[in-house]
């Protein structure tokens, strides 16, 4: 690898980790309501709406509760995660039916959250900590020019927790957020695209994308995420993201 080639990829990975113009995530804190909607392989639609509060520590480590209002079946039904330095995430899964929270094993979190197209493990932060990062070059994505990160896990442990092989990042290099992400199954096939699109200013230099598509190209599924709205830095206490909240 070029001097320059490190320079670069020294640089992703030290905005990937909250530093540099993404210090301002650091005490961050946004609540959105969401709709997904679950499209089939025939097109066939179906909507389940959620709110996502979203609490990033002094340590750049992110705590997030998910929780569903609509429809009916689902409704209540809470995720709780914790990030930890190690990749080792803490999560809890509340199903109002069973009453009590279900702590999610690491082995599990390959697994689909409520029959969409994203896994447990997709819907934690980016774990820089137990990952290896390659920079493969450069692409103009959608007018926009973004460096090409290769991620690989890079503990024994978190290979054997992934469904992943390898994930490809396309970051853009003036807003230094993420627009694209391919995952690769364990037999290094292309298995899902996540698409973000609408990227909006909410805080600073902190910037969030409105829309995101995850696409099972093996499947022929999509998930689509849409933000309805977002509210920002309104006050919200750490012991919010309790086992005690989750089953409220």
């Amino acid at each position: 690898m070029s001097r320059r080639s490190l320079v670069v990829l020294l640089s992703i990975l030290v905005l990937l980790a909250g530093a540099g113009p993404a210090v301002a995530q650091s005490g961050l804190e946004i609540m959105k309501r969401q709709v997904l909607t679950l499209v089939s392989k025939s097109g066939a639609t179906k909507e389940r709406r959620v709110t996502r509060w979203v609490l990033t520590g002094g340590n750049d480590l992110d705590k997030i509760l998910v929780r569903f209002q609509a429809p009916r079946d689902v409704e209540n039904t809470g995720l709780l995660t914790w990030e930890a330095t190690d990749g080792n995430d803490d999560q809890w899964l509340y199903l109002p039916a069973v009453k009590k929270p279900k702590r999610i094993a690491a082995s599990g979190k390959k697994n689909r959250f409520m029959g969409t197209d994203f896994a447990y493990e997709d819907l934690r932060s980016e774990p820089l900590r137990v990952h290896a990062y390659a920079l493969l070059g450069s692409e103009v994505l959608d007018g926009a020019d973004c460096w090409i990160v290769d991620a690989k896990p890079a503990t024994e442990r978190q290979a054997a927790d992934s469904g992943y092989s390898h994930r490809k990042i396309w970051i853009r290099k003036d807003h230094h957020v993420t627009v694209k992400r391919e995952f690769f199954d364990r037999q290094d096939r292309l298995e899902k695209v996540e698409t973000h699109r609408r990227l909006v200013n909410v805080a600073g230099s902190v910037w969030r994308s409105d829309e995101v598509e995850m696409r099972d190209v093996q499947n022929g599924t999509r998930t689509v995420v849409t933000v309805e709205s977002r509210v920002v830095n309104r006050g919200l206490r750490d012991d919010f993201f309790s086992e005690a909240e989750l089953i409220r």
